[in-house]
């Protein structure tokens, strides 16, 4: 099931891994309120070790199909192990107001041990 803006997911349901690219740009730019994209857990949930961290980097363009330069990242780091259930916030992205018409968010992780599934869904908050 897609949800989020228009339906539309930036990663659909993925294994977890060291990196996983972005699956399409979604239209972000233009949306009233706070947009963000959140990192959930996947079917069966995710699983990472303490100490390590979850980065998402957000990239923008014009179009959905055109070239996308950088935006932004953020990084949170686990202080424990942790295991989400399926559907739980893992990490999250802010874009700013300026931000143009489409993104991407990339997921990587240095826990190469992660295992689960998850999923990356951009959503608007005002």
């Amino acid at each position: 099931m897609k949800i989020g803006i228009d339906g539309e997911n930036c990663i659909d349901e993925a294994s977890a891994a060291t990196s996983v690219s972005a699956t399409r740009g979604v239209k972000v730019g233009g949306a009233l309120g706070h947009v963000y994209a959140m990192c959930v857990a996947g079917e069966g949930g995710c699983s990472i070790a303490s100490g390590k961290t979850v980065t998402l980097t957000a990239t923008e363009s014009d179009t959905a199909t055109g070239e996308y330069s950088s935006l932004n990242s953020h990084t949170r780091t686990f202080s424990a192990a942790t295991t989400f259930a399926e559907g739980e916030v893992i990490a999250e992205i802010g874009f700013p107001s300026y931000v143009k018409k489409y993104a991407k968010v990339a997921f990587a992780s240095n826990d190469s041990a992660i295992s689960g599934k998850i999923k990356v869904i951009p959503y608007t908050v005002g």
